[in-house]
């Protein structure tokens, strides 16, 4: 099985650099997500904004609300290809403790979303289910 065959391509909602801190966690409220890709005009990545670089660049900082999303964004994502297999996407998501993972194509436009919960549907058997746990336990262990 490949990325591609796993990929949330419904739901994935976006936002731009210039959008402003409190526009994007708004989103995040509204969709119940805790990660919002940043897009450029042509719909390729640009980088991720999540609820703790909001919680940890923007509150405990003391900045404004206001703040544009470039400011407090991860640019360097992580991402998949659609050929990617399985097995692949495990090994980045549990080295990198990612939880969702962006799959672009090779202009780097966002396709869709491949996450742990993905994951989780699709694991049958013992080897599949060990190897999940393993994801999963590095993606939560504390920094």
């Amino acid at each position: 099985m490949y990325a591609k065959d796993l990929m949330q391509v419904q739901k994935l909602w976006a936002c731009s650099e210039s959008s402003d801190c409190r526009h994007v966690a708004q989103m995040m409220l509204e969709h119940n997500v805790g990660s919002i890709p940043v897009l450029d005009e042509q719909g390729r990545l640009e980088g991720i904004v999540t609820d703790r670089d909001i919680c940890c660049r923007i509150v405990a900082e003391g900045k404004s609300y206001e703040t544009p999303v470039r400011e407090v964004m991860t640019p360097q994502v992580r991402t998949c290809r659609p050929d990617t297999s399985l097995k692949e996407v495990e090994s980045v998501m549990k080295e990198y403790r990612i939880r969702r993972l962006p799959v672009v194509d090779e202009e780097s436009r966002l396709q869709g979303f491949i996450s742990l919960a993905d994951l989780a549907r699709e694991c049958h058997g013992l080897i599949q289910e060990h190897r999940l746990a393993e994801v999963l336990e590095s993606v939560s262990a504390a920094s």
